[in-house]
């Protein structure tokens, strides 16, 4: 499709150059020396003329591409349009050759440029003098190649015209659309047409009147408004409409822009030129409410785009008929104490739709079981603040605000009592610490917090005045200071919130749980101060009732790890019962086992209000894409499926599940956020290893409670048997309990460098005089701040008894009289050594075991994912380029082994290694309430009233065909065991007071043990 219409541009060439006119080449099309210069089209050239670029990073380094021969002479200024970030550079050289050598040649993107968008493309020039035809030559500067994202050339513009502002878009293939109104308006309007893209510039105004396309809200003169039976001329709606992915166009009828007409009457047609020959489509519209959706793809020259353009009745009926007829789940119920809600938008952006479409689109809903019709969802609409600081709520804004909203919630008729939770924005971060070191306003809490609600003193902050304490941007000079300021930013984030959530109680005159949406930054880079969201900070106050995350996982090593982040958030809002909601990301490539683990880990784990993203549909949001290549999820029935499954699943056991938790567990995980505070930006591999410790522990179905600093300080490691620590700085006051409780028989075990520095980032000894061992500095050979699924960069820095990988850093032990190495370097030196302190005992590591556990089953699926494509290159559809994992759900995909297609998650986990890590649980004689026969089934015993619940997440990635569970019922006397999918299983009593039985085992399943009364 792209080459036809090069050529059609080419031909344009031979044309302008006679007139005397701007001459347009697309660089694509320029003839290339060696595989230096490459025609490419990927997601940096979606802003790129017909989305394809002359991409020059790769190659042959002294590689050029050349242009047609040129006859244009005289003085002219040659533009050329390339792709641009401000971090990454591309620079090349464009030279205009003639027969007797270079007439001129110019370096272009050497340095950023100020006010430059990230990932658009920027226009510069060179000026020429020619009396001959000549050439346009691109070539590498210095013969350098470059990184990928960049050095993508789109076009070139030649004009004698130097004060001409170059613009690609009117050379490209045209769009235009003419409107014929009815006779049914009483008074003079315009149509409106919101154009929402699919990405950045998302979107844009535009009308249409009789004075043609105009980008705004309204026609400039009031003699240009059309009235009943008025026709607009044909008007050019090609910049509308964006080169790669077109627009979604939201159309209206209305008198001003605020006052719509009460229904749209017209004739709406599409042409490829302003004659009634070059109609593709006409539209008769007649609708009330007022409005309609067109999906309009970039260009209509081919059969292919023109297939394209439909409206949103079209969608919503051919989605429907699928629907009709589709195999529902039988299994379990619709949920209705744990509302399960889908991201549903049965109107355009701002725009509704005809009532009949509306109907459809929750007909199509209502089979999956969802809770939109049932409850409500606030948005708090009242994020407002003065000077941009979270110091500086904006009070009088929020509480006018919140009244109106209040007030227009009652005039719906709608009841309090059906209001699930208020959103009041979505994936706020702390402030920069640039920002909070300099703010007043922070100033003033920040001192505040710390004399008032922290109860410190200017010695405790190590300063010797109050005048002395602000917000400090580093460590360098203050540790005290820094380390405060740093959890500060959730305090002031936190109470900003808390502010909202007060205001709109007293607008509501009703409590409900009030949260943000935070994004999971704890699964990026397994740190808290990334993002400057601290859970643990957040929820230690009453002024929290909930708490919301995500499970995108994005670039995580497993979307497991998102089942992590909710374990996080259960252990923050541990003390004060705080509501946990989440969104489940079920779109965007995500796979029906990827859909089912999520949903059932994280359930597992105490999220109790669901929201399904990002459902649809696909007409009425730019979320998914393009309709040819839409991800959202209402445009994959391969996933409807999982879908359904995964709310009938709650359904089916919530009446047990709501109240019930796990009981206390006896292994812990401490989270130490004074560790994240001091290697933020510098090694996230203790909080990667910190992180699949825990998935290690979930594979092995050993029941894990992650505790925190303050809470070990509050005594919360009694009743624990063993904990992991992980990270080189805790606070003292943590220090000293932790070394208690070791004293009294605690197992603990110390990954490399753990705990030798307090929460100032001094040295602290509390710890490491009671490990079996000296140890030498901690070694940081390579540091790691990337995420998860980027493990397998890590390299091998030494071997621990001759299997395991040392990673990231290394620290050399020698062991105490009558301390025994376990486990022993490459040179035989101790690399885990185990010894007594009071009735307890201490594993000290010399490295960070849990990182060889995930870059061994991380590199294992990337090697099979690659071998299978360098054997079945993807041949991306409809020249778009395949997503990073781009393989069909289907079971017969030949050559693929069919855990690639279930999952982006791995699988080939070392045992030995997770024995390893496992192996002071074992030898401290752990209770477990559950064994299972099957590694890698995350499988947590819940208790309720009534009985015992275990969601099962299966992470094999393979159906299992007996999963053999023993489940421990502490003298109950069970009535019976079922399963959501199997129904009644049969269960054998044991002499130890457990039950066994045994149950296939797809991605997921729910089984209920009900007690007697």
């Amino acid at each position: 499709m792209k080459t036809g219409l090069a050529c059609a541009f080419l031909f344009l060439l031979t044309i302008l150059q006679a007139a005397g006119e701007t001459i347009f080449l697309e660089a694509e099309t320029f003839a290339s020396s060696s595989d230096g210069w490459k025609p490419h089209e990927n997601p940096q050239t979606r802003a790129a003329s017909l989305a394809e670029a002359l991409n020059g990073a790769s190659g042959d380094p002294g590689g050029t591409a050349t242009s047609p021969k040129i006859q244009a002479r005289g003085e002219l200024r040659i533009w050329v349009r390339y792709g641009y970030h401000n971090r990454f550079r591309g620079p090349f050289a464009l030279s205009a050759r003639n027969e007797s050598g270079v007439i001129a040649t110019k370096a272009f993107d050497l340095a950023p440029k100020p006010g430059q968008a990230d990932w658009s493309y920027a226009w510069d020039y060179i000026d020429i003098t020619t009396d001959k035809p000549f050439q346009i030559q691109l070539s590498k500067h210095e013969n350098k190649n470059c990184t990928g994202y960049v050095r993508n050339v789109d076009c070139v513009l030649i004009t004698h015209d130097k004060e001409a502002e170059p613009d690609h878009r009117v050379y490209g293939p045209q769009v235009w659309m003419r409107v014929s109104l009815g006779d049914t308006y009483q008074r003079p309007l315009h149509i409106h047409v919101f154009a929402d893209h699919y990405r950045s510039p998302w979107y844009s105004h535009w009308n249409l009147s009789k004075a043609g396309a105009s980008e705004g809200l309204r026609p400039k003169q009031k003699s240009d408004l059309l009235s009943a039976g008025d026709q607009t001329p044909w008007c050019n709606i090609t910049r509308m409409l964006h080169e790669d992915s077109g627009a979604i166009l939201n159309i209206t009828a209305r008198y001003t822009y605020g006052d719509r007409a009460d229904h749209l009457n017209a004739k709406i047609e599409v042409a490829t030129e302003p004659k009634e020959e070059a109609i593709v489509r006409t539209f008769d519209v007649d609708a009330k409410p007022n409005g309609m959706v067109i999906i309009m793809p970039a260009h209509l020259e081919t059969p292919n785009q023109r297939r394209w353009l439909k409206n949103a009745r079209e969608v919503s009926e051919s989605t429907g008929k699928i629907a009709d007829n589709f195999d529902w789940p039988t299994i379990g119920k619709k949920p209705t104490r744990i509302p399960f809600f889908a991201s549903f938008r049965p109107s355009g952006y701002g725009t509704p739709v005809e009532k009949s479409i509306e109907d459809r689109e929750w007909k199509t809903l209502d089979y999956f079981g969802f809770s939109n019709r049932e409850k409500y969802r606030l948005h708090g609409g009242i994020w407002k603040m003065k000077d941009k600081s979270f110091c500086r709520p904006d009070l009088e804004y929020m509480k006018q605000t919140a009244a109106l909203h209040a007030r227009e919630f009652r005039e719906a008729g709608k009841s309090i009592e059906n209001v699930a939770y208020c959103f009041l924005t979505d994936e706020p971060t702390g402030q920069p610490l640039a920002f909070v070191s300099q703010d007043s306003g922070y100033h003033e809490k920040f001192r505040d917090w710390l004399k008032n609600r922290l109860g410190k003193t200017p010695e405790e902050l190590l300063v010797n005045h109050w005048d002395e304490v602000k917000p400090v941007p580093n460590g360098d000079t203050h540790p005290a200071l820094f380390y405060f300021t740093q959890r500060f930013r959730t305090r002031a984030l936190g109470d900003f919130m808390a502010t909202q959530r007060e205001v709109i109680r007293e607008a509501y005159q009703s409590d409900f749980p009030t949260a943000v949406n935070f994004s999971d930054g704890a699964v990026y880079s397994a740190n808290f101060y990334s993002q400057g969201v601290d859970y643990f900070e957040l929820l230690d106050d009453d002024q929290q009732n909930a708490i919301w995350s995500e499970d995108w996982s994005n670039g995580a090593s497993s979307y497991q790890c998102a089942a992590y982040n909710v374990d996080l958030m259960r252990a923050a809002a541990k003390d004060r019962d705080q509501l946990l909601g989440h969104y489940l990301i079920a779109y965007a490539g995500r796979k029906s086992w990827d859909i089912k683990t999520k949903v059932a880990g994280e359930t597992a784990r105490g999220v109790r209000v669901w929201n399904s993203f990002s459902y649809g549909p696909s007409w009425g949001s730019h979320e998914g894409g393009p309709l040819w290549r839409n991800h959202a999820w209402y445009s994959k029935p391969e996933v409807w499926r999982a879908n359904a499954e995964a709310v009938r699943e709650i359904g089916a056991v919530e009446d047990m599940i709501y109240e019930a938790a796990a009981p206390p567990a006896e292994v812990a995980i401490i989270y130490s956020s004074s560790s994240d505070i001091w290697t933020v930006g510098k090694n996230r591999a203790f909080g990667f290893n910190r992180m699949h410790n825990w998935m290690a522990m979930s594979h092995a179905q050993i029941p894990v409670d992650i505790v925190a600093e303050r809470q070990v300080e509050r005594d919360q490691l009694d009743g624990k048997k063993v904990c992991y620590l992980s990270g080189p700085n805790l606070t003292r006051s943590a220090a000293q309990k932790l070394r208690n409780w070791v004293k009294r028989g605690g197992t603990l075990v110390l990954s490399a460098g753990a705990a030798e520095k307090d929460e100032f980032n001094r040295p602290m000894t509390t710890i490491t005089e009671i490990i079996p061992a000296k140890r030498s500095p901690l070694d940081t050979r390579q540091a790691f701040l990337n995420s998860g699924s980027y493990i397998g960069r890590l390299n091998s820095q030494d071997t621990v008894d001759q299997t395991m990988e040392v990673l990231s850093v290394q620290q050399h032990q020698i062991p105490a009289d009558g301390a025994e190495v376990t486990a022993t370097f490459s040179n035989g030196s101790a690399a885990m050594i185990k010894g007594k302190f009071g009735k307890g005992t201490i594993y000290s590591a010399g490295f960070l075991p849990s990182l060889d556990y995930i870059k061994k089953a991380v590199v294992a699926r990337d090697k099979l994912q690659t071998n299978y494509r360098e054997e079945n290159p993807p041949v991306p559809p409809g020249n778009h380029p395949a997503p990073p994992v781009e393989l069909e759900e289907t079971p017969d995909t030949p050559g693929a082994d069919p855990r690639l297609l279930r999952s982006y998650n791995p699988w080939e986990f070392p045992a030995d290694v997770r024995k390893f890590i496992l192996a002071p649980v074992r030898e401290a004689e752990v209770t477990l309430p559950l064994t299972c026969s099957t590694p890698l089934i995350d499988a947590i015993v819940l208790r309720s009233e009534n009985g015992l619940v275990v969601p099962l997440a299966n992470h094999t990635l393979t159906e299992q065909d007996k999963v053999q569970l023993t489940v421990k019922i502490d003298g109950n006397r069970v009535r019976k065991v079922e399963s959501v999918h199997h129904g009644k299983l049969e269960f054998t009593l044991q002499p130890d007071n457990t039950i066994s039985f045994s149950l296939p085992l797809a991605a997921s399943d729910y089984v209920m043990i009900h007690f007697e009364p």
